[in-house]
């Protein structure tokens, strides 16, 4: 530039970029270099244009030659291109460390500026990753595949890894007080602990570290709190290929945690004290045992308990004896929790918040409290009462000991003086386009004449912002002014955005897509190309992404975020995930399916057993179309099933549509009455109308052949004949549930309507309807009021054998049953309803009521939970023979109210509670049946008539609970 000083005041003659295919636009230059041909040169004018090339992001590097032209100047700006980190890849790689590890130490992050110091130095950071991990000959090279339509430089990884190491004996040093081989041991580094002399395992980064915590908590197990264990160094031994760590221990003094005053089991004490995590005996640790003892001995009732500890020596001189000193106190119940002083607000408002509660069986006998709770309680008040504007507020509490006279009782008391709520007077946005201002106010939460609170500024902050960034203003802030205003309590806000410059989509770039059609991938792009840069929507189009269900990892960034260009490149790089998937289940049912196939000496049941297996396989993005074909198989001794399903989500391109096509084949005996043989194709299309609601439209086509027939077939000649059976099914469902798998508030309905049509293949012809209410109520904190109610209905149309039997006749496998866990609970599954009046085994009928109700409470923890119950109700032959009954009439009478009460146990697992429930049926129906086999039937023999019921107890067991 020192030269260009002798051009000063020439005419600009020429202007040149070399090379001639730039970055950067025409009219881009032109706009960041205003220096053209006819122009008088100006050494800071080409300083300023040399910047704002620079600024826009896009060159690594820029030089400028100057030269004679005539009487002028000719100028060439020789330019090199910047390049962005686009895909990484990794190839080679064995696991541990996996992909993702191995991206994440190289350190390149998407979309940021590429340079080979930044490739060279990820070398060096992947060999060290590998190294940690055993691969001590691994040789790391980089390729880089540069993208100049779109600045990008794709860097894969080539990694040939060589073998593994393995580790080997390892050098112990320092005051071990233990053998060498008890040490080794305790390290798991051998393969099956040594036995066999099967050698010792492969290095791992994780193995390492997870040797040494077993060495740490040996020394634990032995007292020895304060040892220490350091790995000095690990040495690589080319010729073999094995690697000898060298471990420094250092025995520390024997430590002895004694309670003195209180009995605390072991494990408990590990868990309140934590020098036996910290292997320290540090002072402030100490004290914090002191504090956790407190806290737990408040929460068990005694709530003057008084800890401190001391340390002695033991009669060795290198053990120490730490004493925590208990003072238990009285044993206390808090039996009552007042709230004072609260107007605005209702108490039940307020005990929502608060830790404390009153005594209340089973959970808290004593109930919970203590010093710490009740501070806590003091704060989340204070701060209700301040986040609605009552900046003065203050609030107190006081425990009260004999509380109404009764000794060991107490009573604590949160005291609230409310003081004034502040109002904001008036409130200004500066910076704000007209255009925007109205949408702006619609979104505040402090607004005039409303309350004023810092909560509701941060909300207004948080709105401001996502709407400015939701419309490309991505480097959008935010700043507020208080002010008093003239009236009390009463405050000026002052809110000033300053938007920035709008920054546009240049383009979309997709990287990763192996199978995946492009076109899928972009349908679901909420960015377009010159649109505004939304980084809501830039997050919605990952998520839309995720939802396909197609993808392991979908990468967002923005492509040089710091350069001053108004168009920015948004990249989007996915990784997808394997194509099959397989699963495989084994279980067991313990339930009354006991019984031969043949027998009829059971209708109702008997306990038996029955193991499950499942298998399925999956391949998702079939066509790479995001769609799956799955085949899930069932077998146990009462089911073979397997079903071979086509599933198309987001149907022409709409995220609330869905297509599910599916083949069926089952045989199954749950139904005891028969064995049912069905073959069925169906076609469903889900439409998803919000989060709440969901309509299903289902075309079904299904055949069905009964075996082992237990009911006799003169008394019902067309119902056990093969039928097949053509079905429209339309289905609302309304799920506002908090949790559908264990709701505590909300409410879920389903309305499933079904019509088997002579043009769609039905030889029977019927309509069927089905309508599910649920709802959730919880009561106080801890307890849940859940009611679910089921009315259903199937009346015969005509079609096949008109005029033949009751013209209600509905063939065995299309009648409705119940019974059993998720219905009515007095039953074992699908007894309920009908019976045949000469086996006693169920048929099914054409109406079902059911009705339940459910408590559902804590028992143990925050895992153990009960329920008590009472379900009422049952199948009925037709609508008309619904009866509100409580007592079955006779032997032939099962048109009535069957009622049943219980108690369940629900524990808490990842996947949804386990549940145990107990049913008492003090009207179990009861019924004529047979003695013998289907086989003595059919050879003429006259089996005894005995009369059999269904038994007044029941158990079942089952994830989820009943409704």
């Amino acid at each position: 530039m020192r030269e260009a000083l002798q051009y000063e005041g020439r005419t600009i003659e020429k202007v040149e970029f070399e090379p001639a295919d730039q970055p950067l636009t025409k009219e881009e230059l032109e706009k960041r270099v205003p220096i053209h041909a006819g122009s008088i040169f100006h050494e800071n004018e080409l300083r300023a244009a040399l910047q704002n090339l620079y600024s826009s992001g896009r060159y690594a590097d820029l030089a400028v030659d100057a030269s004679d032209e005539g009487a002028g100047v000719a100028l060439r700006f020789v330019t090199q291109r910047a390049y962005f980190v686009g895909r990484i890849e990794i190839l080679g790689a064995k696991q541990p460390p996996n992909e993702s590890q191995l991206v994440s130490a190289s350190k390149l992050r998407f979309g940021s500026l590429y340079t080979n110091a930044d490739k060279n130095q990820a070398v060096e950071s992947l060999q060290v990753l590998l190294r940690q991990n055993g691969f001590y000959n691994a040789d790391v090279t980089a390729d880089v595949d540069y993208e100049p339509e779109y600045e990008q430089a794709h860097v894969t990884f080539n990694i040939d890894a060589g073998k593994r190491a393995k580790l080997e004996r390892p050098a112990i040093s320092g005051n071990t007080q233990t053998s060498a081989a008890r040490i080794i041991r305790a390290t798991h580094w051998k393969r099956l602990y040594g036995l066999f002399g099967l050698g010792w395992r492969p290095v791992t980064n994780a193995r390492v570290r997870s040797g040494l915590d077993n060495i740490r908590r040996y020394y634990e197990k032995e007292g020895l709190l304060q040892s220490s264990v350091t790995l000095t160094r690990l040495d690589y031994r080319g010729d073999s290929n094995t690697v000898k760590p060298y471990i420094e221990i250092k025995r520390g003094p024997g430590v002895v945690v004694r309670v003195e005053g209180a009995h605390l089991g072991k494990e408990k004490l590990t868990d309140l004290v934590p020098l036996f995590q910290e292997h320290s005996i540090d002072p402030d640790l100490l004290n914090e045992g002191d504090h956790n003892i407190e806290h737990y001995l408040e929460a068990e009732g005694y709530f003057e308990a008084e800890v401190s500890h001391s340390i002695t020596d033991g009669k060795d001189s290198s053990e120490r004896i730490v004493t925590y000193l208990v003072d238990l106190g009285g044993r206390h119940k808090l039996v009552y929790l007042g709230i004072l002083g609260n107007h605005y607000f209702p108490e039940r408002m307020i005990r929502e918040r608060l830790l404390t509660e009153p005594a209340r069986l089973p959970r808290f006998p004593f109930g919970r409290f203590s010093a710490a709770y009740l501070r806590q309680d003091v704060q989340a008040v204070q701060n209700l009462y301040a986040s609605n504007g009552f900046r003065d507020v203050k609030v107190t509490s006081r425990v009260q000991d004999d509380f109404r006279g009764a000794s060991n009782r107490l009573g604590a008391f949160i005291q609230i003086v409310e003081g004034p709520q502040w109002i904001v007077s008036d409130l200004e946005m500066e910076g704000v386009a007209d255009t925007d201002r109205k949408a702006l106010e619609g979104m505040l939460t402090s607004a005039k004449n409303q309350v004023f609170s810092d909560a509701s500024i941060s909300l207004d902050r948080e709105n401001l912002l996502d709407y400015y960034y939701g419309r490309g203003y991505v480097n959008a802030t935010f700043d507020y002014y208080v002010t008093p205003a003239a009236e009390p309590q009463h405050v000026d806000l002052r809110y000033v955005i300053k938007a920035g410059a709008r920054e546009y989509v240049r383009n979309v770039l997709v990287t990763g897509l192996e199978t995946t059609n492009a076109r899928l991938v972009f349908d679901r792009m909420e960015l377009k190309s010159g649109e505004p840069l939304s980084l809501v929507k830039e997050t919605d189009s990952q998520r839309r992404l995720y939802d396909l269900g197609i993808f392991a990892r979908v990468n967002t960034s923005i492509q040089d975020p710091n350069g001053d260009e108004d168009a920015k490149y948004v990249l989007f790089d996915v990784d997808e995930a394997k194509h099959y998937s397989t699963t495989f289940g084994l279980g067991a049912q313990i339930a009354r399916i006991g019984g031969g196939e043949t027998s009829l000496d059971n209708p109702a049941g008997s306990t038996g057993f029955t193991p499950r297996f499942a298998f399925g396989v999956s391949r998702i993005n079939l066509f790479g179309l995001g769609q799956t074909l799955g085949l899930q198989t069932a077998v146990s001794t009462i089911e073979q099933r397997a079903a071979l399903t086509y599933f198309i989500p987001h149907f022409i391109s709409n995220d609330k549509l869905s297509v599910t096509a599916t083949v069926l084949y089952d045989d199954s005996s749950d139904i005891r009455t028969y064995t049912a043989h069905r073959r069925e194709g169906s076609v469903q299309l889900s439409q998803r109308l919000s989060r709440a609601y969901t309509f299903q439209y289902r075309l079904i086509y299904r055949n069905v052949t009964l075996s082992n027939l237990k009911i006799t077939e003169g008394a019902v000649p067309i119902l056990s004949q093969p039928e097949t059976a053509g079905i429209a099914n339309f289905t609302i469902i309304e799920d506002k549930r908090d949790d559908p798998t264990d709701a505590h508030h909300g409410i879920y309905t389903t309305i499933d309507l079904s019509y088997a049509a002579g043009f769609l293949g039905s030889q029977t012809h019927f309509a069927r309807g089905l309508f599910r209410n649920s709802t959730y109520h919880p009561l106080g904190r801890a307890f849940v009021f859940a009611r679910s109610t089921q009315f259903g209905l199937i009346q015969r149309t005509g079609g096949k054998n008109d005029g033949i039997g009751d013209v209600n006749d509905i063939p065995l496998a299309e009648r409705i049953y119940s019974g059993g866990s998720t219905s009515l609970r007095a039953f074992p599954d699908f007894q309920a309803g009908p019976r045949d009046l000469t086996t006693g085994f169920p048929i099914g009928g054409n109406a079902l009521l059911t009705n339940s109700f459910e408590l559902r409470f804590p028992l143990f923890g925050d895992n153990v939970g009960g329920v008590l119950f009472h379900d009422a109700g049952n199948v009925y032959t037709n609508i008309q023979d619904l009866s509100f009954r409580f007592r079955q009439r006779n032997l032939a009478d099962f048109n009535y109210l069957v009622q049943s009460v219980g108690f369940g146990i629900r524990y808490r697992t990842p996947i949804g509670p386990f549940r145990a429930d107990f049913s008492f049926s003090p009207d179990a129906p009861r019924f004529f049946g047979l003695k013998g086999t289907i086989q003595d039937i059919l050879q003429g023999e006259i089996l005894p008539s005995v009369v059999q019921k269904i038994n007044a107890f029941q158990f079942h067991f089952s994830l989820g609970q009943a409704f």
